[in-house]
């Protein structure tokens, strides 16, 4: 929320309750001294500030000034500043890792990009250059990735999203060639010897029939006659198609698989087999213990060979008992029958459950497991998040991979994982962090520490989180709100500030809980609403905050409920209290801070739905005229003789006014204010005003309400002016272009910035460099940008 600064009694504010005024301000202290320069300290190639964000820096030209207006604010680019080191695009995931004996990194999934370069699926990594694009890479996600004697990279794909893995190419250095196209899935390529196998779901590849595993020899396919993997089962009626996930070279011409099947057609056998070369032996799991896997029949997922004893270990999603004593998902074949390790990993209820685990190495710090699972060791359960390390008697945790953007906890979180020559282990998936390191989807494990993969010449600054609030002071830093443990590398829970050229500081410890607004004084202090406490052990405030003398201070009581919305009227004297205003969820939904207590001012009325009136305030402002408080959410009426106002209304301090009829009805919102070349913009969800069409962006002339352009989608939920150009964003299609959630109105027209971001923009606001946007996106124009992106002017 933009500040406005505001001249006028602050008193006239306040019929609600009793109100002294005296001569001490609401916000004390009004120096702006100049504070100590920030230390900084190098994080993996990364400057970072080391101290907690104070004062802002009273000496700099910045703190006397608003941001400069360019000529075109509408014209510029998507910064790349705000990704994490991995790869990026919509919805991004590693599904597959190679690495050749020089320790180059192959990575394959869905993606659009690798660091910021383009790369269409899969890419290569390596600790001097960075990444790099595999030409113009393929098609669609990679299920699986092989390096074959020679060098070249071999990868199964999918010729869309919406497809299965059906195609096999080859990547000779320089370009790929297409050798084979299945009916049905491929899940995982392997070599032995000299030879390729793929295996999956397959009926054919080409045009010769062979199914589930299948050889190419350099020239041609070939399979095992009568072999394909099947389910056949107590509860499944009729066979049904199994599947073979895995393939373990085990010699000049024996292979294991493993997948969820009941029967190869060769030979019974449930979830693994072994073939010497000659014949098929099964090792298989029991069926139907408590319906782990898929349609009763365990699923193994990775197999492959303990070094110290060469012994077969499989993970997957099965269970070996029913006593509800243990875990699942992780066993040793121990020459007659599979055995847990560990006793196995649990979901988060604990022993008689378990979760998947999707990968399993050996490297010189000992097997590493991963997948989904929550907890290890049943005996003494232990939380990890996806990952453990297995020292030979239990289960380690080694800090976790976590998916905190778009993808929920413990979704196959971890989807791959591989041994590099050098001994560290490199893990894929849909994760966003690991440990305390911010890393986009694949990380490296040197067996002590976590390590993003890099270009050295590019910078990282995400936010993985959410973020629902920006606001700035004057052209200076910008203050940075939501739901987020971490931005950039620094923990900051959930608020921080940024400064371009330094980075992100903490303030404080943050708060625990989401941060929803922002206002900002004239002299740098802070105030945030949300649904948050202290995170001290004794909690001094909740739902609302001020951030003075470099630390987090109560305002009164706080208020006991939600806060949607914060807004401060700076008075024009010293001598005069400033006032800070907050709607939200809490009792009488309206309150005023006069410096020394809350003072509701309530009135707000929603419309009737299942007998409930809901009122919610959205968003606020103060006149910069008047000094009235304007107010936008959803409710119907105000005040004591319930004037109708629909989802808009103006409190003048003593009496609520409506603006004509209103913004749209019962299931609309006025979501987002603004001034505007002097006149009130209005955003939301609604599409008239009465009788009178509007787009989702009005304006009131004085009289009654107009429409600014048309925009199409189901909301805008944020609003920044800057000179003459009026900044939306929301979730919406900018009409006549491929840019979506975000836009500019130069006076005729809404044009799109550049191709947008991948999802909602929920803030919006300016600084001399360009324009950041904040929601819940992982992209911006074609680059990855999570949380925060710049447009820059050009």
């Amino acid at each position: 929320m933009d500040l406005i600064r505001l001249a006028g009694a602050a008193c006239a504010a306040l019929t609600v309750g009793a109100c002294t005024c005296t001569s001490a301000p609401l916000l004390s202290d009004r120096d702006g001294g100049v504070r100590p320069a920030d230390a900084r300290i190098a994080l993996d190639g990364l400057v970072v500030t080391d101290v907690d964000a104070g004062p802002p820096d009273g000496g700099s030209a910045c703190a006397a000034r608003d941001p400069r207006v360019p000529a075109r604010p509408n014209e510029g680019a998507w910064a790349e500043r705000f990704a994490s080191p991995g790869v990026g695009g919509d919805l991004p995931s590693v599904d597959a890792i190679a690495i050749d004996a020089r320790g180059v990194v192959y990575v394959g999934g869905t993606f659009t990009t690798a660091g910021y370069a383009p790369a269409s699926n899969v890419a290569a990594w390596d600790g001097r250059d960075g990444w790099r694009a595999l030409g113009e890479g393929v098609a669609g996600p990679v299920s699986s990735l092989a390096i074959g004697p020679d060098g070249s990279v071999y990868a199964a794909f999918a010729l869309d999203l919406e497809s299965e893995p059906s195609r096999i190419a080859r990547w000779n250095g320089t370009t790929w060639t297409l050798i084979g196209e299945a009916i049905g899935a491929v899940e995982e390529l392997a070599f032995l010897g000299p030879s390729l196998f793929a295996v999956g779901s397959f009926e054919a590849i080409g045009d010769v029939d062979v199914r589930s595993i299948a050889r190419w020899d350099g020239a041609r396919w070939s399979g095992y006659e009568g072999l394909q993997a099947r389910i056949e089962c107590e509860f499944c009626g009729d066979a049904v198609p199994g599947t073979i996930h895995t393939f373990l070279a085990r010699g000049e011409h024996a292979f294991c698989v493993g997948g969820a099947f009941s029967t190869l057609g060769v030979i019974e056998a449930h979830s693994a087999a072994c073939f010497d070369g000659t014949t098929w032996t099964a090792r298989s799991m029991p069926l139907d213990v408590q319906a782990y896997g898929e349609l009763g029949v365990a699923s193994i997922y990775e197999l492959t060979v303990d070094p110290s004893d060469s012994t077969l270990v499989a993970g997957g999603d099965f269970m070996l008992d029913d006593t509800n004593e243990n875990g699942g998902s992780i066993a040793r074949w121990t020459g007659d029958r599979w055995a847990l390790i560990g006793r196995g990993v649990m979901e988060a209820s604990g022993p008689g459950t378990t979760k998947a685990v999707r990968a399993v190495v050996f490297a010189p710090s000992g097997m590493y497991v991963a997948g989904a699972f929550d907890l290890v060791n049943p005996d003494e359960p232990l939380e990890v998040s996806a990952v453990a390390r297995w020292d030979g008697s239990r289960y380690r945790d080694v800090g976790g991979l976590f998916a905190e953007v778009g993808f929920g906890h413990g979704q196959d979180n971890v989807r791959v994982a591989a041994v590099a020559p050098d001994g560290s282990v490199y893990f894929g998936g849909l994760f966003t962090r690991a440990g305390s390191q911010r890393v986009g989807h694949v990380v490296r494990w040197d067996g002590t520490y976590w390590s993003g993969l890099r270009t050295p010449t590019e910078r990282y600054d995400s936010v993985a989180g959410q973020v629902h609030a920006l606001a700035r002071h004057r052209s200076c830093e910008i203050y940075v709100g939501g739901a987020f443990e971490y931005a950039g590398q620094v923990r900051v829970d959930n608020v921080a500030r940024y400064r371009p050229g330094v980075g992100f500081a903490a303030m404080g410890r943050g708060v625990a809980g989401e941060v929803i607004d922002i206002d900002v004084t004239r002299d740098g202090r802070v105030v945030i609403g949300g649904s948050f406490r202290d995170p001290s052990e004794s909690p001094r405030f909740r739902n609302v905050a001020l951030w003075e003398h470099d630390a987090w201070q109560p305002l009164g009581e706080s208020l006991e409920g939600r806060v949607w919305a914060v807004a401060v009227h700076e008075t024009a004297s010293p001598d005069d209290r400033d006032l800070v205003y907050a709607g939200g969820d809490f009792p009488g939904q309206l309150a005023v801070w006069n410096g020394e207590a809350w003072r509701e001012i309530g009135g707000l009325r929603g419309y009737p739905i299942e007998g409930e009136h809901l009122a919610v305030p959205q968003d606020l402002l103060v006149d910069p005229e008047s000094g009235d408080l304007i107010v936008a959410g959803r409710f119907e009426r105000v005040g004591e003789d319930e004037l109708v106002v629909n989802n808009i209304a103006r409190w003048d301090g003593e009496r609520w006014h409506a603006y004509g009829e209103g913004l749209g009805r019962a299931g609309d919102g006025a979501l987002a204010l603004a001034w505007w070349n002097g006149r009130l913009v209005v955003a939301g969800s609604f599409a008239r005003s009465g009788e009178t069409a509007l787009g989702r962006v009005a304006m009131w002339n004085g009289t009654a309400w107009e429409s600014v352009g048309a925009i199409d989608g189901n909301s805008v939920e944020a609003l920044h002016t800057l000179g003459d150009v009026l900044f939306a964003g929301g979730v919406f299609e900018v009409p006549g272009s491929e840019s979506s959630f975000v836009a500019a109105f130069t006076g005729t027209s809404w044009v799109g910035l550049g191709r947008g971001t991948s999802d909602g923009v929920e803030a919006i606001v300016s600084l001399d460099e360009g324009v950041y946007v904040g929601g819940s996106f992982d992209r911006a124009g074609t680059s990855p940008s999570i949380g925060l992106a710049l447009w820059r002017w050009e």
